[in-house]
């Protein structure tokens, strides 16, 4: 488990330090820089968990309602839906972005449910939740890059996206995304291993 904590919390460590020394505010850099935190993990990750061996060998120990379940935080995306009520945040990206996020955290604890209980249509419901939740991610990064400052814009909203680069904000894209991506990757692992 050491091959996992120790990487998690190096690359926490980095986000939280790049975030509040202002690493990822737009104009700072001329990479892209939140884009580069929510992919790099993603693909250096992906490959990663689905080659390995031990991690394997723990998704089938583990009960397939964990990974699903533990996502329920999802629903703290509604800061998003907070962030357009008071005129922050254009409603182009924290709608589709908030709504998706509350959702999907909202079904976690059923679906999780539905897996302990072993129902009949369980795995198939993990699946779909699952897809869904990785949905909601293709949907709100690419409204996000495009309605953020930076190589990405393609529209400007009357209310700046600026706030998607700002710590703690930031947080969100840069570190929650990627890791619920890759809870994402797992839980569909286990559950096609689970069949």
């Amino acid at each position: 488990m050491l091959a996992i904590v120790v990487p998690y919390t190096l690359w926490l460590s980095v986000i939280w330090s790049a975030a509040i020394n202002g690493v990822f505010r737009p104009g700072n850099s001329t990479l892209p820089m939140v884009p580069l935190a929510i992919f790099l993990p993603v693909i250096v990750g992906v490959p990663i968990l689905l080659r390995s061996k031990r991690i394997g060998e723990v998704l089938d120990a583990m009960p397939t309602s964990w990974l699903i379940g533990l996502q329920v935080y999802r629903v703290l995306g509604g800061i998003f839906l907070v962030g357009w009520a008071r005129g922050v945040i254009p409603s182009l990206f924290a709608l589709p972005a908030g709504i998706g996020d509350v959702t999907t955290g909202l079904l976690a604890l059923p679906v999780a449910y539905t897996l302990a209980a072993r129902n009949s249509s369980a795995t198939r419901a993990g699946i779909a939740w699952n897809i869904f939740g990785l949905l909601d991610f293709t949907i709100a990064v690419g409204i996000g890059l495009v309605t953020s400052p930076g190589p990405f814009q393609l529209m400007k909203p009357s209310i700046s996206n600026t706030g998607l680069g700002l710590y703690p904000t930031v947080l969100i894209p840069a570190f929650a995304v990627p890791s619920s991506i890759l809870l994402h990757v797992l839980s569909l692992r286990q559950l096609r291993r689970a069949m």
